[in-house]
């Protein structure tokens, strides 16, 4: 049977020479090869794996500018743009939050061209009528004097590279204006992540709202990032009916029943569930319902959790990634959750990743910035779903090794110094330029520092992952009280992988610099007692030690008149009827 085999191979492959068919291309110039598999991959939600869409980033150029022209012209109160250019700058959105209304948006026409004008055969170039709307984009990005726009396409109008929303950030709080891009650039390169589309841009905007027509206006240079919704799915090849949402400032993945429903549910609110996740996809919830009872489900095993709900390569390169280019913001508001129909796996998308690489920057600004509980694991532990994570050794076991993998071979200093020295090339030029010059956040000679330190920064961070791996974790200081003729000063434990004694020092002092102490203690315990404390301000720190021998402050920090920050410290006050209340400050403030 073996040799009748072979002889019909042989054969076949005589005919085929013979009628002169071409031979495919290969190493042994077989597609098929005689001893072929034909394993699948199945069917179950337990293969089913995303993977980004190379030919996306192939053709772009990521050190090409591209001039955008934007001609804004007042809409109708219909689609509500019936809105000026001014009015649509001058509020934050936080203020249409409070209003309870939309943001503001007009009309405009957008064009794609060079230095010279819009260019025949680019997007908009025969467009006399409106196109697109514009807003502004970003809750934090709204406040600052240089605005970052949301301009979305209308639907008859076509798409600009393959997307209707074209999101231009400013990026005012990065120093070199590139870091966005760097981000993304980085993700392209790692099969585990997601990434997205970016470019640079060059903006000029025409306002015709209040009835002027002069010159376009020089906005300096933007980042656009390709937006994460329907279309960007659809460009991948995923699902775009499935579940999309983009994790809001307030989501702590705690199950929060009360707002997150079924949009059948009779006490369903959106806004109240887009207080914690903006719906970007599905409105059927059920699915991320599901998600959060498992995660906050203390019977299930975590790593039963991670394996059942989460493609586990996206996950932990997901926060290898960030945890090695230090970005502290990447849980706030900072990254998409995406599950396709018919699979129970979640992917986590990053989103506004200017916060990388910041440690050269903020030590520049402030000498005290260096927290002990600001890196490595710690960026995560207060987080319901990564604290649990974090806390099993094979979960830990599976994220040190994408640690690993992402520093040897993607995160390096000789890639990201590559990029950035590109990067550099493109941005400099702009940021000390009108109208960007303005708003640089540092001189020129401190932007060379800070664009040669970034590709060094990883190492460090690295050395914190390694640090934080071991180290007790960080918590928070409790709410003084007065009781039974004393004041008592408590904290939460301190966690730590090995369940050694942890050791406390506590201090309290009428001053922040606490000079003079009132009390200064050791104890293994998560209170102490002192005399009760007569009227007036008062300052607690307490710092943990654990087997390592490694200090881990908590959480608290004091803010003083000169905006400087006094760490592992919560200020309180008692009052004239013996209560205490404490002062707490949040970041941001």
């Amino acid at each position: 049977m073996k040799g009748k085999t072979a002889g019909v191979l042989s054969l076949m492959l005589l005919a085929g020479s013979l009628s002169g068919c071409a031979v495919p291309s290969g190493d042994s110039g077989y597609l098929v090869s005689p001893d072929e598999t034909y394993e699948t991959t199945g069917d179950s939600s337990e293969d089913y794996q995303l993977e980004d869409n190379a030919a996306l980033y192939e053709d772009e150029n990521d050190t090409e500018v591209i001039t955008m022209y934007l001609t804004a012209g007042r809409g109708n109160e219909e689609d509500g743009t019936d809105h000026t250019w001014t009015e649509i700058n001058n509020h934050p959105l936080e203020y249409y939050e409070e209003q309870g209304i939309e943001p503001y948006k007009c009309e405009a026409v957008l064009q794609i061209g060079d230095e010279a004008g819009p260019v025949e055969g680019e997007f908009g170039y025969n467009d006399r009528t409106a196109n697109a709307t514009v807003q502004l984009r970003g809750g934090s990005a709204s406040t600052w004097q240089q605005k970052s726009y949301r301009i979305k396409i209308k639907d008859k109008s076509g798409d600009w590279n393959g997307q209707k929303t074209i999101s231009l950030n400013k990026h005012s709080a990065d120093p070199v204006r590139f870091k966005n891009k760097l981000a993304y650039s980085l993700m392209e390169e790692i099969p585990q992540m997601l990434s997205a589309r970016t470019a640079f841009v060059h903006l000029y905007v025409k306002d015709k709202t209040e009835g002027e027509n002069g010159l376009f206006r020089d906005y300096g240079l933007y980042t656009q990032v390709e937006q994460v919704n329907k279309t960007y799915l659809r460009n991948r090849g995923f699902d775009s009916g499935g579940a999309l949402y983009q994790a809001g400032d307030n989501f702590d993945w705690q199950r929060h029943a009360d707002s997150i429903l079924l949009a059948t549910d009779q006490n369903y609110d959106q806004e109240k569930f887009e207080q914690y996740l903006e719906i970007d996809g599905s409105e059927e919830h059920d699915k991320i319902i599901e998600l959060l009872d498992a995660v906050n489900n203390m019977d299930n095993n975590i790593e039963d959790v991670v394996s059942r709900y989460f493609d586990s390569g996206n996950l932990y390169y997901w926060m290898g990634f960030h945890i090695l280019l230090g970005n502290k913001d990447v849980l706030n508001g900072n990254y998409y959750l995406y599950s396709s129909r018919g699979s129970d796996k979640w992917y986590f998308i990053s989103w506004d990743n200017d916060a990388i690489l910041k440690e050269t920057y903020e030590s520049m600004n402030d000498v005290s910035y260096e927290r002990s509980w600001n890196k490595g694991i710690f960026t995560f532990v207060d987080t319901v779903l990564f604290r649990r994570i974090l806390q099993n050794e094979s979960c830990r076991q599976a994220l040190d090794m994408a640690v690993e993998d992402l520093r040897t071979n993607y995160l390096t200093e000789e890639n990201i110094r590559e990029k950035t020295d590109r990067y550099r090339e493109v941005t400099e030029r702009y940021v000390y330029a009108l109208p960007d010059q303005t708003y640089a956040r540092v001189s020129e000679e401190n932007y060379g520092i800070l664009s040669d330190s970034m590709a060094t920064e990883t190492a460090d961070n690295y050395a914190a992952f390694k640090e934080s791996m071991e180290s007790a974790w960080p918590f928070h200081i409790l709410d003084p009280v007065n009781e039974n003729g004393k004041t008592v000063l408590s904290w939460e434990e301190a966690y730590v992988q090995d369940g050694g004694t942890v050791t406390y020092t506590v201090e309290a002092a009428a001053d922040y610099s606490f000079e003079n102490c009132i009390v200064n203690a050791q104890t293994t315990e998560t209170r102490y007692e002192t005399d009760e404390l007569p009227a007036g301000q008062y300052f607690v720190r307490v710092r943990a030690e654990g087997s390592n021998g490694v200090s881990q402050d908590a959480y608290e920090y004091y803010r003083t008149e000169w905006g400087n920050d006094v760490y592992s410290t919560l200020c309180f006050y008692v009052l004239d009827d013996g209560t205490a209340a404490a002062a707490r400050y949040t970041e941001g403030e």
